[in-house]
């Protein structure tokens, strides 16, 4: 496949157009907030290592079907619109890349286990001295102090601490784990607020800050009513299904079809008899409800099984009845709303072609989002970087590549 061109270096539109953000994050929770910089306008150069690449890179799916350090979906979708750097950090003699990037930054971003940033000299103290108005942005699973600062870990055990995994799943069984990990979902919003926060106190006062953030805590606030209940109550919230208190019905129920399921809730008597006007048998469905919920469960699950999901969901839709159809990866990017919301933007790739990324989930009005370009291979902007943002000459960057600093 051809060379792309190269991508601007800074954007003249977007919400972030100007920002300079050296990147250094990595998995998911840092390369999630960063992207809301990039897909905005921000100019964000990712740096890692072809020694120690991002480990998404290494984990499918992957394009075709065949692995590959730059076939990976997964990173592409947290790095569209990135430019794309290789940089041996450890090599001593990185710092003479790195520190005219910090010099240039206005953010650095880091997802690093505490301790790691500081081995290689790149600490708040230390970044202030190459650039006072630097803003440093650490995400981390447990947070940069504490007894469990630099334990290791990843997102299935930061929601596990955090509480959600001991509330999901069916009451007679082990707690169950959410699918993907909550906590690299959750915190990345809680970071780019905070560094929102950041960035206008530097605009009032020209100072920068260091920015902390522990992802356990962030998923932590999604239970703050549980928290508040127990505090209240004394009564400890467990796991329940698919049950919520105060619905008459509240289920994810099989319909027609190879593993095809539908979402249904009645909150109140007027959706429940909306409800059995559409699946029909309400004597059936009223005798099952007096039994209890399961009995209830199993009664709709008889009559859902029998029609198509998309043809149910409309009609429930129709009287008035809350329903979804559980959509599979192949439904949502072929959904009307999707569409019509202009959710995905096709991006062209060097190695993997054109895919379907995932752009934001809100909407400027005045300063609207792009996606200007698809996710970096490995080390593909480092020559622009170096140059253009850097400005090395063609003399030092054989150098660099000689002693095995750029790859």
């Amino acid at each position: 496949m051809s060379a792309q061109p190269k991508p601007a270096v800074t954007p003249a539109t977007g919400i972030f157009a100007g920002l300079k953000v050296a990147d250094f994050t990595w998995a998911a929770a840092g390369p999630i907030a960063t992207k809301q910089l990039s897909d905005n306008g921000a100019t964000v150069v990712k740096v890692e290592s072809f020694k120690h690449p991002d480990s998404i890179r290494l984990g499918g799916p992957f394009i075709d079907d065949k692995p590959g350090i730059n076939r990976s979906g997964f990173f592409a979708d947290f790095h569209s619109s990135k430019l794309g750097m290789s940089v041996d950090m450890s090599n001593p003699d990185a710092m003479e890349i790195i520190r005219p990037l910090i010099a240039w930054a206005d953010v650095v971003a880091e997802s690093f286990r505490p301790g790691v940033m500081a081995k290689w000299g790149l600490d708040f103290e230390s970044l202030r001295k190459i650039n006072p108005r630097i803003i440093m942005l650490s995400s981390s699973l447990y947070g940069a102090d504490g007894p469990w600062a630099r334990h290791p870990g990843y997102g299935a055990q930061g929601q596990a601490l955090a509480g959600l995994h001991g509330m999901t799943g069916w009451p007679d069984r082990a707690p169950a784990m959410p699918k993907g990990a909550y906590s690299d979902s959750v915190s990345p919003r809680y970071a780019l607020s905070a560094l929102l926060a950041a960035l206008i106190h530097r605009e009032k006062t020209g100072e920068g800050q260091h920015v902390e953030l522990s992802q356990i805590e962030a998923t932590s606030q999604l239970l703050a009513p549980e928290l508040l209940a127990y505090q209240v109550t004394g009564e400890q919230a467990t796991r329940s299904g698919n049950r919520k208190i105060g619905s008459v019905v509240h289920g994810v129920y099989p319909c027609a079809g190879e593993e095809r399921w539908i979402a249904i809730e009645a909150v109140d008597e007027t959706q429940w008899q909306a409800l059995c006007a559409v699946l029909g048998n309400a004597d059936v469905l009223a005798r099952a409800r007096s039994e209890g919920d399961e009995p209830l469960d199993n009664a709709i699950a008889a009559l859902s099984v029998r029609l198509d999901p998309f043809e149910l969901m409309a009609a429930c839709r129709k009287a008035g009845v809350p329903a979804g159809v559980a959509n599979k990866g192949s439904d949502l990017l072929e959904d009307d709303v999707f569409i019509a919301r202009k959710h995905f933007w096709p991006l062209e790739h060097a190695e993997m072609g054109r895919l379907k990324y995932n752009g934001p989930a809100y909407r400027f009005e005045k300063t609207p989002s792009e996606l200007r370009f698809a996710s970096p291979r490995l080390g593909e902007h480092t020559e622009q970087v170096m140059t253009e943002i850097l400005g090395f000459d063609d003399t030092a960057i054989a150098r660099f590549r000689e002693e095995g600093i750029l790859q």
